[in-house]
């Protein structure tokens, strides 16, 4: 199997992973349900090896966790799910539109982009991440490569709140690995700067702290499929259907949350210990793997929970 990936050029490869994060780089803009084929990159990538999940990961996998009395398999954590699968592999993908899962563009509003005034919010700048043209206008390059590995991603709470729920999410991008442009045989984690292979914001590098806000009494759906019936687990690394139902994600972010001038920090102290205790590789291990040069990147084993085989 081909070892190339998609990774965007850089001064500072560390940098660059954290600012697609910061701002959940992987969707597009595009008001339509289906992306335009004028905005598809064209890919020099094998096939994708399963239905609705890009060849940018066939050699990678999310493995979720949850803190006690949450189910990742029902209710308002399936659409969660698909929510940050899909923005983390359209930032795989480079800003491809077409990679996200069915159902997020009816499912997400567009993006507000930066705060720029008083009084807007900060959680609606880039709800849906930005494109690869954004990302080439801001100066940055891409040359297709595979990422490999696996994403620990731990929701650390998924609280009722008005008429939805406010999740808080734990992203391990510490395991998550591409290959250096000048060595096909070399590789090295997605938090670390692909020329030193060290750390450029420390732990902030290695994992991710995200917020989602979610209901699904949004007036915007509109002919939105029913929700599925069954749990949402099995072999598949992607939903083969449209998982998101009536859902609707009012807000995203990993910065600061609120109005300009008021916003609030989401990576305080107390929840990046949480987060850290929640990865299921100690403080060691992770920066042994988010920092230096490989031979290989971690093995991905199976999706976790996965998704159904069959639509359900």
């Amino acid at each position: 199997m081909s070892r190339d990936v998609l990774k965007y050029r850089h001064a500072s490869a560390g940098a660059l992973i954290l600012a697609i994060a910061m701002v959940f780089a992987s969707a597009c803009d595009t008001p339509s349900e289906q992306a335009s084929p004028t905005t598809a990159p064209t890919s020099a990538l094998p096939a994708p090896l399963f239905p609705n999940w890009p060849a940018v990961a066939n050699d990678f996998r999310f493995h979720w966790s949850a803190a006690p009395g949450i189910d990742l398999n029902s209710g308002p954590a399936v659409p969660l799910r698909a929510y940050l699968e899909s923005t983390r592999l359209a930032a795989f993908a480079g800003g491809d539109p077409s990679v996200v899962y069915p159902g997020f563009m009816r499912s997400t509003p567009e993006n507000q982009g930066p705060v720029a005034n008083a009084g807007e919010l900060f959680q609606l700048e880039y709800i849906r991440p930005q494109t690869r043209a954004e990302y080439e206008a801001n100066g940055w390059t891409y040359v297709e490569r595979q990422v490999y590995g696996y994403q620990p991603t731990h929701v650390l709470s998924l609280i009722p709140q008005g008429d939805g729920y406010r999740a808080t999410v734990c992203v391990g991008a510490y395991s998550v690995y591409r290959t250096a442009d000048d060595d096909p045989q070399k590789f090295f984690s997605t938090a670390a700067d692909e020329q030193t292979g060290q750390l450029t914001y420390g732990d902030r590098d290695e994992i991710q702290v995200w917020r989602v806000e979610l209901t699904e009494n949004d007036p915007r759906v509109a002919n939105a499929p029913a929700p599925p019936t069954a749990q949402q687990l099995g072999p598949m690394p992607a939903p083969v259907d449209d998982v998101f139902g009536r859902w609707f994600i009012t807000g995203a972010g990993t910065a600061l949350w609120g109005p300009s001038g008021q916003g609030e920090h989401i990576d305080t102290p107390e929840v990046r210990q949480q987060c850290e205790d929640a990865m299921p590789d100690d403080a060691a291990a992770r920066t042994a793997m988010a920092t230096g040069f490989h031979d290989g990147p971690p093995p991905h084993g199976e999706p976790v929970p996965g998704w159904p085989a069959e639509t359900q």
